[in-house]
């Protein structure tokens, strides 16, 4: 699946999400409960970028690369063209695979960070920047220090 439908994916859950949020919280009438909906949105990538292992899960992953490149040169002398291309084709498989499961150790940490700072800030929904046209409160600095550990 490429990024693109990832990212579609990715609002189209945000919004039906939200849809089941603005649902339990009204009523037949469509009045409120009594409970008041704030949504939240951080800005992932910022949030990403403020991560105190970004740097580290990098130097990792060119180091990874780096390596599976030299082995990929190794392992492609004398093959024919078909082979090389099979081989270059496992090896970039291994390279993204390492990347998700790098990004996903910090994802994990993103989203306990934007979990934490939701509660304190009596938030109910928290969405991704990219997903909000407009209002909601931005929760975006306050996720980069509760990662940095402030």
């Amino acid at each position: 699946m490429d990024v693109k439908t990832k990212r579609l994916l990715g609002v189209v859950a945000a919004l039906v999400a939200l849809a089941l949020v603005v649902a339990a919280v009204t009523t037949a009438g469509g009045g409120p409960v009594g409970a008041t909906l704030v949504v939240g949105y951080v800005d992932m990538q910022r949030a990403l970028d403020a991560h105190p292992k970004k740097a580290s899960s990098e130097e990792a992953l060119n180091q990874f690369a780096r390596a599976k490149a030299a082995e990929l040169r190794r392992l492609a002398q004398n093959k024919s063209p078909a082979e090389q291309a099979n081989l270059a084709r496992r090896t970039q498989e291994e390279i993204l695979k390492r990347r998700a499961e790098l990004l996903s150790a910090l994802d994990k940490d993103i989203r306990a960070a934007v979990e934490r700072v939701a509660k304190r800030a009596g938030v109910s929904v928290v969405l991704d920047r990219s997903v909000v046209l407009y209002g909601g409160v931005d929760l975006t600095d306050q996720v980069a220090q509760e990662l940095q550990g402030r």
